[in-house]
């Protein structure tokens, strides 16, 4: 299966998602991050080939699995589709503030998910954490640029302080070694 999803494809996913939900009678509230919150905030990120979502703290992450599955089957997509795989990276206590509400699905009826994305700021200080290990491929450097420039960041001491305002930690080196290519649109 494993087909990349456009921005289309995802809110169809999504909608199906919140529609499985709202029939079961359940609500979830889901915050999704990477290349998915990239792609639902700006026309640059075309596909992602995952969502990365996390279960919002006070709602049932074992009510997810079986519409998970469902939308899965009915779409031909991969089983972990949606998967929480990011929750490793992310900080215990997220605040509010580091997040938008997207919006309910299915849209127009009685909801079934509420979806909020992870705000650039907290999606560029997620991608330079990634930038420990570029083993898979060069879209989080790529997605780290697109961020860095859409919030104004010119110099490396923002990145710094960007990344330690979030993890509250100093950047590893072999991360920040690479905060001079973020910038760098030449790569």
């Amino acid at each position: 299966m494993n087909e990349h999803l456009d921005r289309s494809r995802l809110i169809e996913a999504l909608d199906r998602l919140g529609r499985d939900l709202s029939r079961r009678g359940v609500f979830v509230e889901l915050a999704i991050y990477g290349g998915s919150a990239i792609m639902l905030q700006f026309e640059w990120r075309r596909s992602t080939e995952d969502v990365d979502a996390v279960v919002r703290e006070g709602y049932d992450e074992a009510a997810l699995a079986p519409s998970v599955k469902s939308v899965a089957e009915h779409m031909g997509l991969d089983v972990d589709w949606l998967n929480n795989a990011v929750g490793m990276f992310t900080p215990l206590h997220e605040e509010d503030s580091l997040f938008e509400i997207s919006g309910t699905y299915p849209t127009g009826s009685n909801p079934g998910l509420r979806v909020l994305l992870a705000k650039p700021h907290y999606l560029l200080a997620m991608k330079l954490h990634a930038l420990r290990s570029l083993d898979r491929d060069e879209r989080d450097m790529e997605d780290a640029r697109a961020l860095a420039s859409h919030l104004g960041i010119t110099d490396e001491t923002q990145l710094h302080d960007l990344y330690a305002s979030i993890h509250d930690e100093a950047p590893a080196p072999l991360a920040a070694g690479r905060f001079a290519r973020v910038l760098d649109p030449g790569g």
